[in-house]
C-alpha cells in the first residue's frame, strides 16, 4: 500500500480541488489524521487517493459514508475532516438541512470546525443557528447564513454574540434607525457582513435617508444587496445622496420599493448605472411615472445600454402611458449583452394602437436580445393586438426560456386567437421551458400550450429506456 503522503495521481487530483478542500487536505496531513487510514484496508487504492475522493463528497454523504466500512469510518471520524460544512446550493447536498443534520455534522468537527455555509437552506430556524454557533464559538471563524428568510436585528445580535470571533454574513430586515449600527459595525456587529439589507420605517424623515446614505460608506465591500422601502425620494438631493452612497459602496443588487421616484430621479439613477456595479435593479413605483421623453431619459438609456445589468424589474411605473418614452427605454435593451431577466408588470393603454405598439416593441426585444432568458409581462392587458407580435416573434427566439404573462382579470382574447396564433407559435419555438397564462387562462388551447412547454422539462422516455 502506498505510504507516501501524496502519490502522483492524488497530487494531480489535489491540484484540481477547490481551495478550501486543498486547505482541508493539507491540515489533515499536517495533524496526522490521514495516518488513521494506514491501519485499514482500501483494496488496491492508495489511502491518500481514497481521502481525496471522500473530500469531494457533500456533507450529508460524508455522514452516510462513515457507515460503509471500518476504514472509511476511521478516516471520517477524525474531526479535522469536518473543518468546512458547506450546505450552499452548489455543494451537492440533497438532504434537507435539519437541526439534526447540522448538529450531527458539527459534532464530528467539534473543536476544529471553522466554516459554515447555509446559503442553500431556507428552513433552519434562527434559534437553531444561534445554538449551533454558541456550541462551536471557540473554533468557528466564518458563517454564511441563509439567503432567506430575513433575520431581525435581535436575531443578528444574538448570532454575533454567540460567536464573537466569527465573521457573519447574513440577510437582515430592519428599520432605518436599526440599520445604522449594523452598517457602522458597532459592537456586537464588528465582524458582520450584510449580503442583503432590507430597510423600511423612514416615516418620511429626510434625515433618516441621509443617515443611511452616510452609514453605507462604513460597510464598503461588505454589502451586496439593498432594499429601500416606503420613503420619499422625489427630493433630488436625497436621491443623489442615497444613490451616490450605493454606487460608492458598489452594491450590486438594488430595489426601490414604493419610494416615489419621479423623472427628476433619472439623473441619480443614471449615475448609479454609470458606476458599473449594478447587476440587479428593481423599481416598484406604485403607478407613478419615472420615464418621460427628454434629455434625462436619453442619458439614462445610454447608461442602461452599456451597463452590466443581468436583471431589471420595473413594476407599476405607468410605463406605457408615454409610448415614446417606453419605446426609447426598450430600444436601449434590444441586444443588451448581459440582460437575462426583464420584468415589466404594468398596464398597457386601453386602445388597440397602444397595445400593438407595445407588442411590437416587446417582439423586437425577444427577437434581437440573445442573452434574454426570462420575460415577465404580468398584468399588462396586452389583448390580441399586443400579443400577436409577441407570438409571431417567438419562433425566432432560440434563448428565451421563461415567458410569463398571467392574463389580467379584464383580458380579452378569443379561443380562435389561442388556437390559430398562440398554439402554433409555442409549437414552433424550441427554447421555452416555462410558459404561464395564469389563473384566467381557461381555454384548453392555452392549457395545451403550457403543457407543451412543461413537457420539455421531462426526461425523454425513449432516451431513458434506451439508456
Amino acid at each position: 500500500m502506498n505510504k507516501c503522503p501524496f502519490s502522483q495521481r492524488s497530487s494531480l487530483l489535489l491540484h484540481r480541488l477547490p481551495a478550501h478542500t486543498r486547505t482541508t487536505y493539507a491540515m489533515l496531513s499536517q495533524f496526522g489524521a490521514l495516518t488513521l487510514a494506514q491501519e485499514t484496508q482500501f483494496g488496491d487504492l492508495p489511502w491518500d487517493f481514497v481521502a481525496l475522493v471522500l473530500m469531494r463528497l457533500p456533507v450529508d454523504a460524508h455522514l452516510r459514508a462513515r457507515e460503509v466500512s471500518r476504514g472509511w469510518r476511521a478516516l471520517l471520524n477524525d474531526p479535522r475532516f469536518w473543518l468546512v460544512l458547506d450546505f450552499s446550493r452548489g455543494s451537492g447536498v440533497v438532504a434537507c438541512v435539519t437541526r439534526a443534520l447540522l448538529f450531527a455534522a458539527g459534532e464530528r468537527g467539534r473543536g476544529h470546525l471553522h466554516t459554515l455555509d447555509l446559503t442553500g437552506d431556507e428552513d433552519l430556524g434562527a434559534e437553531d443557528l444561534i445554538q449551533f454557533m454558541a456550541a462551536h464559538s471557540q473554533s468557528l471563524r466564518s458563517v454564511t447564513a441563509q439567503a432567506g428568510p430575513k433575520g431581525s436585528v435581535d436575531e443578528v445580535k444574538s448570532l454575533c454574540r454567540s460567536a464573537p470571533l466569527c465573521t457573519l454574513r447574513c440577510y437582515v430586515k430592519c428599520s432605518a434607525a436599526e440599520a445604522l449600527p449594523l452598517l457602522r459595525c458597532e459592537a456586537p456587529f464588528a465582524l458582520l457582513h450584510i449580503f442583503k439589507l432590507w430597510v423600511t420605517g423612514f416615516n418620511n424623515n429626510q434625515q433618516a435617508v441621509m443617515d443611511l446614505a452616510a452609514a453605507l460608506l462604513a460597510h464598503r465591500g461588505k454589502i451586496k444587496g439593498l432594499v429601500v422601502c416606503h420613503t420619499q425620494l422625489q427630493n433630488v438631493a436625497l436621491a443623489d445622496a442615497l444613490m451616490g452612497g450605493i454606487a460608492e459602496v458598489r452594491v450590486s443588487d438594488v430595489t426601490f420599493f414604493s419610494c416615489s421616484l419621479s423623472p427628476a430621479s433619472l439623473p441619480s439613477l443614471t449615475r448609479l448605472l454609470q458606476a458599473g456595479c449594478l447587476e440587479i435593479l428593481n423599481i416598484s413605483n406604485q403607478f407613478q411615472a419615472v420615464f418621460e421623453a427628454g434629455l434625462d431619459l436619453t442619458a439614462f438609456c445610454h447608461a442602461l445600454r452599456s451597463s452590466r445589468l443581468q436583471a431589471l424589474e420595473l413594476r407599476l411605473h405607468a410605463l406605457w402611458r408615454d409610448l415614446a418614452a417606453a419605446g426609447e427605454l426598450l430600444t436601449a435593451l434590444v441586444g443588451h449583452p448581459t440582460l437575462k431577466e426583464l420584468s415589466l408588470p404594468d398596464a398597457v393603454g386601453d386602445t388597440d394602437d397602444a397595445r400593438r405598439a407595445a407588442g411590437e416593441q416587446l417582439a423586437s426585444l425577444i427577437t434581437h436580445t440573445s442573452a434574454l432568458q426570462k420575460l415577465d409581462l404580468s398584468e399588462n392587458s396586452l389583448g390580441e393586438a399586443g400579443l400577436a407580435p409577441i407570438f409571431e416573434a417567438l419562433p425566432r427566439s432560440s434563448t428565451l426560456k421563461e415567458l410569463l404573462f398571467p392574463l389580467a382579470y379584464n383580458e380579452t382574447i378569443s379561443r380562435e386567437f389561442a388556437r390559430d396564433v398562440i398554439l402554433p407559435a409555442v409549437r414552433a419555438n424550441t427554447s421555452l421551458r416555462m410558459l404561464s397564462f395564469g389563473f384566467y387562462s381557461s381555454f384548453p388551447e392555452l392549457r395545451e400550450a403550457e403543457a407543451i412547454v412543461a413537457a420539455r422539462m421531462q426526461p425523454d422516455a425513449t432516451a431513458v429506456a434506451a439508456a
